[in-house]
């Protein structure tokens, strides 16, 4: 069972900044974690539009913008 509601590391802040997210992002990665879907990466397992996350139990370890080569 997921959980409802993400606890969001403070590297996943910073990443959250550097990829441009503004705003309350403990509240914006907590929301993209839940409406994520599951996805196979190596940095990540969860999707979230053009985010990747790299989720663990109920914390967000980062985030990172999803862009494909070509």
């Amino acid at each position: 069972m997921r959980p409802r509601e993400y606890r969001v590391s403070d590297a996943a802040l910073q990443r959250a900044r550097q990829a441009g997210l503004t705003g309350d992002l403990e509240k914006r990665l907590s929301r993209m974690a839940l409406r994520s879907a599951p996805f196979t990466s190596d940095v990540g397992n969860r999707r979230f539009d053009d985010f990747v996350l790299k989720v663990d139990g109920d914390i967000v370890l980062d985030v990172q913008r999803f862009e494909i080569d070509g």
